[in-house]
């Protein structure tokens, strides 16, 4: 089959993790092979404990060039290869999460942004963005923060959705927006029907 590269997006504690392991599942049992990726740290998990760490102090740039140092070899090392063996690769964030917390959230330039990650990336980009959206202010909790970004005041996190939504709006295409705050089933039921309808119009895809 052709090789499909699929991109979950969406701010801190939108169940993003839950529903990739069940995509993952879902289409393995359906026959395909599945890749289950993540960023950051799918390059190097020493970026990703550095990135994450609640103890780190990074300034924007710091930030934006560890995730783009990441993504270069996430790209060569997972991605690429498992594209070009024709699997389906499922990613937990890519470059719009950099966009929309680096970009809506630290205030840092988007053009300067996409140019950086174009570097890393190296032409590489989803075929399909799942943006689990869902009002900040009913999904994060400061206090059971596990992470520097979790620990964010509520304002950056509203910044960073207004990222990726304004995002999926100029690319209504390529993305799918699905309402986070509805239940586990729901929300699963909707990312099947997405993924079940885009699949199906790929060439010699059959679900």
């Amino acid at each position: 089959m052709q090789p499909v590269f699929i991109v979950f997006e969406g701010g801190e504690k939108v169940g993003k993790t839950t529903q990739l392991q069940k995509l993952k599942t879902y289409l393995e049992n359906q026959g395909h092979s599945v890749v289950l990726a993540r960023e950051p740290g799918g390059g190097d998990p020493h970026i990703r404990e550095k990135l994450l760490h609640m103890k780190s102090v990074l300034t924007p740039e710091q930030e934006l060039a560890l995730f783009c140092k990441d993504r270069k070899l996430h790209i060569k090392h997972v991605i690429s290869p498992a594209l070009q063996q024709g699997k389906i690769v499922i990613c937990d964030r890519f470059e719009p999460s950099t966009i929309a917390y680096q970009g809506y959230g630290r205030g840092m330039d988007i053009t300067l942004i996409k140019k950086e990650s174009a570097k890393a990336r190296n032409g590489i980009w989803p075929d399909l963005i799942i943006l689990l959206d869902a009002d900040p202010t009913k999904v994060i909790n400061r206090r059971e923060a596990s992470t520097r970004f979790d620990a964010e005041k509520i304002d950056f996190h509203r910044r960073v959705r207004k990222g990726f939504l304004a995002q999926a709006k100029a690319d209504p295409q390529n993305w799918r927006i699905i309402d986070a705050t509805q239940s586990l089933e729901v929300v699963w039921k909707n990312i099947q029907s997405n993924i079940h309808e885009f699949l199906a119009k790929r060439k010699d895809t059959k679900i």
